[in-house]
C-alpha cells in the first residue's frame, strides 16, 4: 500500500506547495490526482517518488519511509525524456545494466511486446512519432517491474486521438504488470476513464478536498453514461474546490463523494 501521511512541503523561498496532503492507495489501484494549477500535483508525485523530501510528514509504500528514488516506484513525465543517443532498446534497458545480459535482452523484448514496439527495438528516439515515443517512456519504467508507476500529464500533449488510443493502451499494460498507478492530470475525462479513485486538491497550499470513488467496471465505454456522470461529480467537486473559502476557516479533511 502507498501512503501519504499528513505531508507539507515548503520551499526555500516560504512558498507552501502542499498542506496536510493525505492518501492511500491500495497495491493494484489505479487513482487519479486532479485540481487547478498550482496545486501542487506535481510536487506530490516528486515526493513519492523520493525525488524530493517533504518539510513534514511522511511518504511510506507497503510500511517503508521513501526516503530516496526506488526501483519499486517508476515515474513518467509529460515529455518522454528518452536520451537521443540510445536505441529504444537501450533506453528501455537504461536501468537495468546490473542484470546478466541474457537477463537484460529478455526483459527488454518482453516489454517492447507489451507496448507494441518489437519492430522499434534498433530505432532512435528522432525516429518515433510522439505518441511511440511516449510508449517507450512507458516501457522504460515499467521494465524494472516497479509496484509502482506514478504517471505526470502524460498524454497532455499528445492529440485527442493519440492520447485516448494511449489511454487505453496504459490499461492493458496495467492489465499484463498490475502496479499500482497514481496519476496527475488535468484532463477529467482522463480521470473519469482510467481511475478507479480521482482525488480532487485546491491550491494555495495544496491538499485534497475530495475523493470520488467512481465504482466503474471496465471495459468502460468513455462515451457511455457512467462515464459522463463521473466527469460530472468531478467537475462538482473541481469547481468547490477552486471557490475561495473564508480566511481562516479550516478546510475538513478529504471529503468521500
Amino acid at each position: 500500500m502507498l501512503l501519504v501521511e499528513s505531508v507539507n512541503k515548503t520551499y526555500p523561498n516560504g512558498a507552501q506547495a502542499l498542506d496536510h496532503a493525505s492518501l492511500g492507495v491500495n497495491a493494484g489501484e489505479i487513482v487519479a490526482v486532479v485540481g487547478g494549477s498550482g496545486c501542487g500535483k506535481s510536487t506530490l508525485l516528486r515526493l513519492i517518488a523520493g525525488l524530493d523530501p517533504p518539510t513534514r510528514g511522511q511518504v511510506q509504500l507497503d510500511g517503508e519511509t521513501i526516503r530516496s528514488p526506488l526501483s519499486a516506484i517508476g515515474l513518467v513525465f509529460q515529455e518522454p525524456r528518452l536520451l537521443p543517443w540510445l536505441t529504444v532498446a537501450q533506453n528501455i534497458g537504461f536501468g537495468l545494466y546490473a542484470l546478466p545480459h541474457d537477463e537484460r535482452d529478455r526483459i527488454v523484448n518482453d516489454v517492447l511486446q507489451h507496448v507494441g514496439l518489437a519492430d522499434y527495438a534498433n530505432s532512435w528516439p528522432r525516429e518515433l512519432s510522439g505518441g511511440q515515443a511516449q510508449r517507450v517512456a512507458i516501457a522504460r519504467a515499467l521494465a524494472p517491474r516497479p509496484k509502482v508507476l506514478l504517471l505526470d500529464e502524460p498524454f497532455s500533449s499528445l492529440d485527442a486521438f493519440t492520447r485516448a488510443s494511449l489511454q487505453e493502451h496504459l490499461l492493458d499494460l496495467w492489465e499484463a504488470f498490475r502496479p499500482t498507478l497514481v496519476l496527475v492530470t488535468h484532463d477529467v475525462e482522463e480521470a473519469a476513464f482510467l481511475a478507479d479513485r480521482v482525488f480532487v486538491m485546491r491550491p494555495r497550499p495544496g491538499r485534497f478536498v475530495a475523493t470520488i470513488d467512481l465504482g466503474i467496471a471496465r471495459p468502460r465505454d468513455r462515451y457511455g453514461v457512467e462515464i459522463e456522470d463521473a466527469k460530472r461529480r468531478i467537475l462538482g467537486a473541481l469547481d468547490r474546490s477552486l471557490r475561495p473559502h473564508p480566511k481562516g476557516e479550516e478546510l475538513a479533511p478529504a471529503a468521500a463523494i
